[in-house]
């Protein structure tokens, strides 16, 4: 594995060898700058990995004319590091673009872990650069990730779509199985033609088979008059049998019949209709233990699977989480929308049982209550996410008390945040704009936060 490369800027020399000694023996390349303008020669030279930028230095002697630096050294994340280590110095750095804030002395441990996390983060964000820059070009059939279980999923999708094959999508619940039929459909000769889905587990079973085959007027009560089925409205294009493995036994055998055939009766009719469609079935069920169990026939399964595709659950595509959870935030929020490097981190550290049907529902759920409908300019924290998450109860539980190896460093981030909170609270009599004003926070910001945390 290529070394990550790191530009140190920093004016001090004793620091400069022991921060580079550090990281060196860390498995890093170093290369020193002892002022801005070397450090942005050696960037530009050579962009860096990341970058760890003391604020003080020639020529920014003050820590806040240095914040101006941060934004030239991006997209690398940038540590910032300062010997005026305070709360509101670090905010300031954070909503400048920093990735981190460590104050002087440094730990060599904590740099270490630090630089890490920074490292990863940066990994991501280059890799949605580059599906952007990729998609921008190509298409994706509406398939989105980075990931090579996505890439490969993709390309057998362009592979089945322009045959006539039956294909059955396999995968979990919310992993995008409708979506690879509609890729399935828009890539293949039928695409000017319908696309109709059947909901096989939505629909009562006494009530499937007119939806699927239709029925003639007084066939049943309630029938007061002719009413095409769904098979005869997807005549020429694709039919898409969701959740297949949730249908009747009864209606199995129709369905078998149909699919042989290529004829169909509607309730209530005695002659047989034609109806021309190319069949995508999906179902999250394991369709060979229920032909095992005699649940699903035999003879069906093996006419749906001319072909199997499989979506993979989340579980096996972490490196897709970011860049689904930016695509669902800024559809509705605005291009201007984003996650903070903690939120991604949230987001990667989430065990999405509900794969990315529960991931969209989150974002979407963070984005109405973080922020007003036409803030283009949203940004969404890790706060923001838990308040959406339900996790908000927790907060109070994650105190000094409870014993640091037990909790995770989003809780050990919320710990700290209601320490300071409370502290600054305190200090000023509980006025919150004095509050805000000590926390380098806005008043609505402080409030927002207080809210979460259940300090009101």
């Amino acid at each position: 594995m290529t070394p990550s490369r790191i530009l140190l800027v920093d004016d001090e020399p004793a620091f400069q060898r022991l921060g580079a000694a550090w990281l060196r023996d860390a498995g890093h390349e170093v290369e020193v700058a002892g002022d801005a303008a070397a450090a942005e020669a050696a960037f530009r030279r050579q962009p860096a990995d990341l970058v760890l930028l003391d604020l003080s230095m020639p020529p920014y002697h003050d820590p806040v004319a240095g914040l101006e630096l941060i934004s030239r050294f991006a997209p690398a994340p940038v540590v910032v590091t300062t010997g005026h280590a305070d709360h509101a110095m670090a905010l300031k750095a954070v909503e400048r673009g920093a990735w981190d804030f460590l104050g002087k002395p440094l730990d060599p441990d904590l740099l270490r872990v630090v630089v890490d996390r920074g490292l990863e983060r940066g990994r991501l964000l280059a890799e949605l650069r580059r599906l952007r820059a990729a998609t921008g070009g190509t298409d994706d059939l509406g398939l989105v990730g980075a990931s090579v279980a996505l890439a490969r999923l993709r390309d057998l999708v362009r592979r089945i779509a322009p045959t006539q094959l039956p294909v059955l999508v396999l995968g979990p619940s919310g992993t995008g199985k409708e979506l690879v039929a509609r890729a399935l459909h828009d890539s293949g000769p039928r695409r000017d033609q319908p696309f109709v889905t059947v909901h096989c587990g939505a629909i009562p079973a006494e009530l499937l088979e007119s939806e699927l085959f239709g029925h003639l007027k007084g066939s049943f009560t309630g029938a007061h008059a002719d009413r095409p089925g769904l098979v005869e409205t997807a005549h020429r294009g694709t039919l898409f049998l969701d959740e297949v493995g949730e249908m009747p036994p009864a209606m199995q055998v129709k369905l078998l019949r149909f699919l042989q055939e290529g004829t169909y009766q509607p309730v209530g009719g005695r002659e047989q209709r034609k109806a021309d469609v190319r069949t995508v079935a999906a179902t999250h069920r394991d369709l060979e233990a229920m032909v095992q169990e005699g649940t699903f026939r035999e003879d069906l399964y093996y006419r749906l699977k001319g072909m199997v595709l499989r979506t993979p659950p989340l579980s096996e595509r972490p490196e897709d989480v970011p860049v689904l959870a930016t695509l669902f935030l800024r559809r509705v929020s605005g291009r201007g929308a984003r996650f903070t490097p903690d939120a991604l981190d949230w987001l990667g550290g989430r065990d999405w049982r509900g794969n990315v049907r529960e991931l969209r529902a989150l974002v979407e759920c963070a984005a109405a209550l973080a922020g007003p409908a036409t803030a283009d300019e949203l940004l969404l924290d890790a706060a923001d996410l838990g308040f959406a998450a339900g996790e908000e109860a927790e907060a109070p539980a994650m105190d000094a008390a409870a014993p640091a190896s037990r909790r995770t460093l989003d809780q050990e981030v919320v710990a700290l945040e209601r320490r300071l909170i409370t502290q600054a609270l305190e200090e000023v009599g509980h006025n919150h704009t004095h509050a805000a004003r000590l926390l380098g926070l806005s008043r609505v910001g402080l409030l927002k936060k207080m809210d979460r945390m259940g300090l009101r």
